[in-house]
């Protein structure tokens, strides 16, 4: 019950205690003025108060709902005293400590060990035993047929994780290489140098813990044929399943893993690429009988309307020939993502062609499949407008229009006679590829937002006039790609919202007075600029900005006043023009950029700037906690890497250079330590200084500290 207070006390509602009361008393204080009643409001009140202090003394005997105050003492008395590093919703101190008293009953398992660091980091993790893996001599009287000193050739599933092929490059590995090692069942003889180090594994009190750091997400849904991506044609009979034509691993969809399970984890549980001998024996199930086909990792339909093909003309590449008859059959490489069709023996000459499928990241960042709603949020706060409700919404995909194009046509017509500060969302709702060019034309003070969401689950109540624009629909698991480049006009204080969206080219703004231009979680393999036939007096752009994209360059000699950068790839390849606009105030935030660099003046923290660096005006602006290539001419910096010209120089070294590997651009593992935990706060440069893995490593080191068994060494790895 609420109370409030004024001169006489904290008051309540006293109609509880009266009713308490005989009935000719409460009727004996009407006639006489209603005292008990005042009386029976203070008390009211002070029950009130009473009652709350008493639940709260309730919640507070369990972690799940006390207060931080008993929540830190209940810490400390367990004897945890480190906090963890955020990493988000479902994650943090309040889950340690609920799950640590169980934890310690089972302290120096193989289980614990994989539960401690998948709660203190986020990721996956397998823990290996290495004393269990040591070749030995064998006694007549202790055989161990678990331990042979020889390899047999025969277990060839067994070999796929002794080396060979890169996991995520398709490139070979070095001998002591991540993968190898996490899942190798084969044993070795026992290595003397120690695993903190990472060299050396094999041994008697060596124990190794694993992260995994990558997702698996998948594209296109079971339920929804209409909905699964058309595979990219790669010459005659061929296809990628990438929509971009890249070599990309396939992954298979990874469990959620329950906190307190027993047993050690396995490669079902982990999100590594998809083995070949892995989808074999999947497909030999499913062939069988023991698995649902909607349960693989994959499926191809050939023909916009035609059923998915059965396992049985699913075969897998190198590992088995094609099944007899003449019915249509596709086999798939899972390492580099690529398809092949026959019919009837030869193969298919051109075809539409959907898939169904699994790919890997190692964070969120260009358009994905991935639940984007906060960072459309930050989209369209970006744009200056604020959170208005909209006044159209057109739906493009199944149940829409066919086409992005038509999709916009229609948005045209609803943007005629609109008055300044609508918004119109275009909701591109399916992942199909569309080969077409978009010319978009935006009216004075209006807002165009074209996104890659699905309808909203919840329609507005009838008479209420608009929405907030962010829950005009539902950015999730969809990524539209467009074979074509955006075209855009906007009158005077317009702007456009892009999201989600992939765009094989050019995003480019012509002559108008479009004010702020708004990429977010996109992919643009071209790059952002204006009109080359345009004058720069007519292309008034205040502001671009992107955010969590990737794109090639930004190209924009005259024109625009502000950039804006923020958790970002700009690749545009070694010495390439990354960020050309000479007038510009560029504002970079956590991203990497892979080029030359040419602005007006430059403010940028915890980025990675692998290219010439060239700034006219240096009396403004700075860098902090950012790695500059040696011979730029940039404003005064603060804590950045190379510290100064006396000291060695350092250069970023990344995981892969690939666009299509999980990795892209991710620093290595042998980066320096001055730029991979050279961000602000000790987390590291770059478009991944979000994922702050050098604190989580930090933290996954003393937390397991308490947990493994005595006298053994245990080594951190991680990719």
């Amino acid at each position: 019950m609420s109370g409030t207070v004024d001169g006489a006390g904290v008051q309540g509602d006293p109609e509880r205690l009266l009713s308490l009361l005989p009935a000719h008393m409460r009727a004996r204080d009407e006639q006489s003025g209603g005292a008990l009643r005042a009386l029976l409001s203070v008390v009211a009140g002070e029950l009130d108060v009473l009652e709350r202090e008493l639940a709260g003394l309730y919640d507070g005997w369990f972690v799940e709902t006390c207060g931080e105050e008993p929540l830190s003492h209940l810490a400390e008395l367990i004897g945890l005293t480190e906090a963890l590093p955020d990493l988000g919703e479902g994650h943090g101190w309040r889950t340690a400590v609920a799950h640590t008293v169980s934890y310690r009953r089972r302290k120096g398992t193989v289980a614990v060990l994989e539960q401690v660091a998948r709660e203190v980091t986020g990721w996956q993790a397998r823990a290996v035993e290495y004393f269990r893996l040591l070749a030995t001599t064998a006694h007549i009287n202790h055989v161990r047929l678990d331990r042979p000193a020889v390899a047999s050739l025969r277990g060839a599933n067994r070999l796929d994780h002794t080396g060979g092929p890169h996991l995520y490059t398709g490139r070979p590995v070095a001998p002591h290489d991540f993968e190898r090692g996490a899942l190798d069942p084969l044993t070795r003889t026992a290595e003397a140098r120690g695993i903190a180090s990472g060299r050396g594994r094999y041994g008697i009190s060596r124990l190794g813990v694993f992260l995994f750091t990558l997702r698996s997400h998948p594209m296109g849904d079971a339920d929804a044929p209409g909905l699964w991506p058309q595979a990219r044609p790669d010459g005659p009979g061929r296809w990628t399943f990438d929509a971009l034509g890249r070599p990309a691993p396939l992954f298979a969809a990874v469990p959620r893993t329950e906190a307190t399970r027993e047993q050690a984890v396995g490669e079902p549980d982990l999100p590594v690429p998809l083995r070949a001998r892995r989808l074999h024996a999947l497909l030999e199930a499913a062939r069988h009988g023991g698995l649902d086909a909607r349960e693989l990792p994959l499926a191809v339909r050939i023909g916009r309307d035609a059923p998915p093909l059965p396992p049985g003309r699913l075969r897998v590449c190198g590992l088995e020939p094609l099944a007899p008859g003449d019915e249509d059959q596709a086999c798939v490489d899972p390492a580099t993502g690529r398809l092949l069709l026959f019919r009837g023996g030869a193969p298919l000459g051109t075809a539409e062609v959907f898939v169904r499928y699994h790919y890997g990241v190692l964070a969120e960042v260009g358009a994905g499949t991935y639940d984007r709603s906060e960072g459309f949020h930050k989209a369209l706060e970006a744009d200056g407008y604020g959170g208005e409700g909209i006044e159209r919404r057109i739906d493009v995909g199944p149940g829409g229009a066919p086409s992005t194009a038509a999709g916009v046509v229609r948005a045209r017509e609803a943007l005629a006679g609109l008055p300044p500060g609508a918004t119109v969302v275009v909701a591109v709702g399916d992942n199909a590829s569309r080969s077409e060019d978009l010319s978009l034309s935006v009216p004075a003070g209006v807002r165009l937002v074209l996104v890659a969401a699905s309808p909203p689950r919840r329609e507005p109540e009838a008479g209420s006039r608009g929405r907030p624009a962010d829950a005009a629909c539902v950015p999730a698991g969809l990524r539209p790609h467009l074979r074509g480049s955006v075209v855009v006009t906007g009158g005077q204080d317009s702007s456009l919202v892009l999201d989600g969206i992939v765009v094989e080219g050019d995003v480019t703004v012509r002559a108008g007075s479009l004010a702020r231009l708004v990429l977010s979680q996109c992919t643009v393999t071209g790059r952002v600029t204006r009109a080359a036939d345009a004058p720069p007096a007519a292309v008034g752009t205040r502001r671009l900005e992107l955010i969590r994209s990737v794109v090639r360059a930004v190209d924009w000699p005259e024109g625009v006043q502000d950039i804006a950068i923020s958790d970002c790839i700009v690749d545009a390849g070694p010495g390439g023009p990354a960020v050309t606009a000479p007038g510009a105030r560029l504002t970079v935030r956590a991203s990497t950029v892979r080029g030359t660099l040419r602005v007006r003046t430059l403010d940028a923290a915890d980025t990675v700037f692998d290219g010439l660096l060239l700034v006219e005006d240096r009396q403004e602006g700075g860098l902090s906690h950012c790695y500059v290539s040696p011979g730029s001419l940039t404003p005064r910096r603060f804590r950045c890497a190379p510290a100064s010209r006396e000291h060695a120089p350092v250069a970023p070294v990344y995981a892969s250079e690939e666009p299509g590997s999980p990795l892209y651009l991710a620093l290595a593992r042998t980066c320096p330590d001055a730029i991979r935990e050279g961000g602000e706060g000790g987390t590291e440069m770059g478009a991944y200084h979000h994922l702050r893995r050098p604190l989580r490593l930090a933290a996954v080191r003393r937390h397991l500290a308490s947990y493994v068994p005595a006298e053994l060494e245990a080594g951190i790895i991680w990719s």
